[in-house]
């Protein structure tokens, strides 16, 4: 198992894998200057890199779930998401069903897979195997496909494909160099998607992992054709999208500090465009300025850029279930540690735990304090008069100049009337359970919840 890793958390995380015995595989010339005794492979079969929004890592390859889990030991404020697609099975046919115009094939799982009937009607038969590919997971079934992909650290094999270049090889001359090795090696009724990393590598390892992906997918069909199944036959991508909440990459701050000059709040200060005032006040560490000092004066800087009473402001809540709810307000009131954003509610909608129908006019105050494990909102009608309040349970608040970010935990304190109520308690339990919090966040989330709820009684 080998990584590469790029993005912003690239020194912590290589720090923290190489503490965990994992290689790490061509490291940009930075990790390389701050890790001089490390032994660095040119090889890897997992990619990670930056979420779009620098808030976490995207982790891709054969090793992704293993990598996971170290991450996940020791950074604990995280929220992961799992994508799996390109798993090949051999499968079962149950049904051709006209009505709905799929075949209903048996994979051996929970849920059935489904390909499109028009596509094979008069070419198979109920009862039959066949070989399919894992195209996408919905919550009823999987969709599938008998255009197999084979995936390679370089290149991708398509059956009945097209040959393309990834759109980030702009290069003409390693274009031209990459289409010859195609014409070479690529067989009739096949295509190859040639990923960008394939412009590190060599014609002769370009051409024998070409070679090795054909002779995977004779393997595939030896097994197909001498097993019965259902059964999986090869695994294909698996995606671990990793959200990090404050506390995460303070963790991560840490990390990075055990190996290079790290300010405080660095990967806070990164997530939020202050790029060039961390990076020159990191230089002035390393040339020997007083760290205490530089430290004080960028939080005097950054807190300068804060946004002000009547400006628009976003608060993020990144959800359990890999999408974000962005809540938009005009800022009513805030100082150096707390935030409240004025919002007007759509008539005739509602708010999750809340037996309330929002009338016009009606508004909600949300308050978002530095470092709590809440995010209250109170609604109030258009004449001042409260509605009700919820306090959602997320991660520790973490206040940027753009915006507020937590992990929203699913976990809601509800009042009304004079009266609170807990609710969603086993919906976070269900994320647990597979993995997708740690079980420490779980019990600090469950701490926090009662700790409000008691205050709020």
């Amino acid at each position: 198992m080998s990584v590469k890793i790029r993005g912003i958390y690239s020194s912590a995380l290589t720090q923290l894998l190489l503490k965990n015995k994992i290689k790490v595989s061509s490291p940009s010339e930075n990790v390389k200057d701050s890790f001089k005794k490390a032994k660095f492979d040119e090889d890897y079969d997992t990619i990670i890199h930056d979420l779009a929004d620098k808030n976490g890592i995207v982790i891709k390859g054969e090793e992704s779930e293993k990598v996971t889990k170290v991450i996940m030991d020791d950074v604990e404020h995280v929220a992961v998401k799992k994508e799996e697609s390109g798993h090949i099975y051999l499968g079962k046919i149950i049904k051709l069903d006209p009505n709905t115009k799929n075949i209903h094939v048996d994979l051996g799982l929970k849920k059935i897979g489904l390909l499109p009937l028009k596509d094979y009607w008069g070419y198979v038969k109920e009862g039959e195997k066949i070989l399919v590919q894992l195209k996408e997971e919905d919550p009823e079934c999987y969709t599938l496909s008998t255009k197999i992909h084979i995936f390679g650290p370089d290149t991708v094999l398509i059956q009945k494909g097209f040959t393309k270049l990834s759109s980030n090889i702009r290069d003409r001359e390693e274009s031209v160099r990459l289409n010859k090795i195609t014409d070479e090696k690529c067989k009739e009724g096949w295509g190859i998607l040639w990923k960008s990393s394939a412009q590190d590598k060599k014609d002769d390892e370009l051409k024998k992992e070409i070679d090795d992906l054909y002779k995977d997918y004779d393997k595939i069909k030896e097994k197909f054709e001498k097993e019965e199944g259902p059964k999986l036959i090869r695994k294909g991508l698996i995606t671990v999208y990793m959200r990090f909440d404050k506390t995460a990459k303070e963790t991560l701050d840490a990390l990075r500090r055990e190996v290079k000059p790290t300010v405080e709040n660095h990967h806070t200060y990164k997530t939020d465009n202050f790029h060039n005032v961390v990076d020159f006040s990191e230089n002035l560490i390393k040339a020997g300025f007083n760290e205490k000092k530089l430290n004080k004066e960028i939080e005097s800087f950054v807190l300068s850029k804060a946004p002000k009473e009547g400006d628009l402001y976003l608060a993020a809540e990144y959800r359990l279930d890999g999408t974000t709810n962005f809540l938009k307000g005009r800022i009513e009131k805030r100082d150096e540690n707390k935030i409240v954003l004025k919002r007007f509610m759509k008539s005739g909608s509602k708010y999750n735990g809340l037996d309330i129908i929002f009338d016009r006019g009606d508004y909600a105050l949300t308050e978002l304090k530095k470092d709590a494990w809440y995010t209250k909102h109170s609604f109030y009608s258009e004449d001042n008069k409260l509605k009700g309040e919820v306090y959602i349970i997320n991660t520790p608040v973490e206040l940027q100049t753009e915006k507020a970010a937590t992990i929203n935990l699913e976990l809601a304190v509800v009042k009304k009337d004079g009266k609170g109520e807990l609710i969603n308690e086993d919906v976070l339990k269900k994320y647990a359970d597979e993995g997708e919090i740690t079980s420490k966040l779980l019990k600090e989330a469950k701490v926090a919840a009662k700790k409000i709820g008691d205050d709020k009684k």
